[in-house]
């Protein structure tokens, strides 16, 4: 029987046009943060992206991906 190892990593957005640059450099942090576990041996398996709604469920552009990534155990 196969052991799995998982790990979830949860990082917010915003769609507005000001926040460009800000969202540009938080993609390519992910990236980076991604690309360690990839060598760590963890593999991307799903990925979920949810609006941030306010108390009268209104979505202000901001969002929250969450990254589902697994290795088998040792």
């Amino acid at each position: 029987m196969k052991l799995w190892e998982y790990r979830i990593k949860q990082y917010t957005y915003n769609l507005e046009a000001k926040n460009i640059q800000k969202r540009s450099r938080q993609n390519y942090e992910v990236e980076e943060i991604l690309s360690d576990f990839g060598k760590e041996g963890y593999e991307l398996v799903n990925v979920i992206t949810e609006p941030i709604l306010d108390e009268k469920y209104n979505n202000n552009g901001e969002f929250l991906r969450t990254f589902f990534l697994k290795k088998e155990r040792i």
